[in-house]
């Protein structure tokens, strides 16, 4: 006759009730005062009735079906329970006021949090990185931590993204006080990088590999588990000094940020990875960064990309070849730039013209042979059959493009007394003749506060020449 076989007991689901019966005795005591394994041993002796409630809530319906039917299985649950509860370690925790604590939990500096168990283990939970697949049950600290960091590190080898590894290993670090396994980390962060990178990819693998890694091997004091994760480390990268893993790391992140700013197909990717470098106190590859923007520029919708490229631009970052492509872009389309637009976009398509456009235009008139591609890049934005005498033309028609831009519909609406102080701080040079007259006749009629009407436009602009016809029909509107 085969006989079945032995239930097991299952000592997640034996903390489980160690759980609830420290809810009971923390609401029996209040907050002021901890419970205690005595607490537990006497809750056991007593037979309380809420226990077999308990197993019934936690245990395996094969354990609960051995419990009713099997005394002697009983007299093991509970010699079980017993030795748990005997291997505690103290203070145990206050499940109830652990649970009260989570949302406050980050308030609290990290000394402090280590200095309460309760506060401690609210912080673990609130913070973590993942969600774990099994229940963690608020007995022992000293327990609980490890629990964690054994639940977090099995989801290393099936992280789909460095980030992921890095938030996983600050955790460690940081919140469990702990001393991560450094090889998992590094192996799955190495086989990720080389399959799929994006510009957020390549910051956490700077962070995670050169910073968290190398910054904990260089503190780690000298042991035979640190010789076998250096041995580890060089099989995977060639070197064993953490040191020269540092920059091993960085440089290797500066490559792939290069490679995926060669590939941008935006603003942001591109901005985010120039951050990137100033992060990690590099510039960034100022051709290539120059190179892409322009590349960009060919195609600049103003109405999505405009402010965004125009507010993260930085003076002197790009080199000449960059602004030659991206100046014409960004002038070429000035009105619809600001229009409707709120008042903080002129703003900052006046600080472009004047910090960045009409320094580079004054720069070409010592560099006579790039002017034509400049001319080129303008009529590729406003349509390719308009007609450019010169670069002292060229300003004069971006300028005029700046003065449509400041007196738009809604600034005539809206903010009519500021248009006249724009118009003065626009280059004096790069008016034609007529229109800085009818713009000095205007000082002489106006003080800088008064209103501008449409008929004051209407006087400015009829002072220009024929537009010969630069009406905007290139690529990228």
């Amino acid at each position: 006759m085969n006989q079945k076989p032995a239930v097991g007991i299952d000592r997640t689901a034996l903390f489980a009730v160690l759980e609830q019966m420290l809810k009971d005795l923390a609401r029996e005591k209040g907050e002021r005062e901890r419970p205690t394994k005595d607490d537990l041993l006497a809750y056991l002796k007593s037979g309380s009735k809420k226990l077999n409630l308990y197993f019934i809530r936690s245990l395996s319906p094969e354990t609960v079906s051995a419990l009713r039917r099997e005394p002697s299985f009983s007299e093991k649950l509970f010699a079980a329970l017993r030795e748990i509860i005997i291997s505690l370690h103290m203070p145990l925790l206050n499940p109830l006021r652990v649970s009260s604590l989570v949302r406050e939990a980050g308030q609290y500096p990290v000394a402090e949090v280590r200095k309460d168990p309760d506060l401690w283990a609210a912080r673990a939970l609130a913070e973590l990185p993942v969600k774990l697949d099994l229940p963690l049950p608020l007995v022992d600290l000293r327990l609980l931590l490890p629990q964690i960091r054994q639940l977090l590190e099995a989801k290393v080898p099936r992280a789909q993204s460095i980030g992921e590894l890095d938030n996983i290993y600050g955790y460690i670090e940081r919140l469990l006080d702990s001393t991560p396994k450094i090889e998992l980390f590094a192996r799955r962060a190495l086989g990720l990088i080389e399959k799929n990178s994006d510009p957020g990819e390549v910051v956490a693998y700077y962070r995670l590999l050169a910073q968290r890694v190398a910054g904990t091997l260089v503190s780690l004091p000298p042991s035979a588990e640190k010789d076998k994760t250096l041995l580890a480390l060089k099989d995977m990268t060639g070197l064993q000094d953490p040191k020269s893993m540092r920059l091993y790391f960085k440089k290797e992140a500066m490559d792939r940020a290069d490679k995926l700013m060669e590939g941008a197909a935006s603003y942001e990717e591109l901005f985010e990875l120039r951050f990137f470098f100033s992060q990690i106190g590099e510039r960034s590859n100022k051709k290539l960064l120059s190179q892409k923007t322009g590349e960009l520029a060919r195609s600049l919708n103003v109405r999505t990309d405009g402010y965004l490229l125009l507010d993260r631009l930085k003076e002197g970052e790009l080199d000449e070849n960059g602004l030659i492509e991206l100046v014409p872009a960004v002038l070429a389309k000035a009105e619809r730039f600001v229009l409707n637009a709120p008042l903080r976009f002129l703003n900052r398509l006046m600080k472009f013209y004047l910090e960045t456009a009409v320094p580079l235009l004054r720069r070409l008139k010592n560099e006579p042979e790039k002017v034509p591609l400049l001319i080129q890049n303008f009529k590729r934005q406003v349509g390719l059959l308009n007609i450019y005498r010169d670069l002292d033309h060229l300003a004069e028609v971006m300028q005029r493009k700046m003065v449509l831009a400041i007196c738009n519909p809604q600034m005539l609406e809206t903010a009519s007394d500021k248009i006249f102080s724009y118009l003065t701080r626009l280059p004096p040079e790069y008016y034609p003749p007529k229109v800085m007259q009818v713009l000095r006749n205007m000082v002489r009629e106006k003080s800088s506060g008064d209103r501008f009407t449409p008929t004051d436009v209407l006087r400015l602009l009829a002072a220009y020449p024929p537009p010969e016809g630069e009406e905007e029909g290139g690529a990228g509107q």
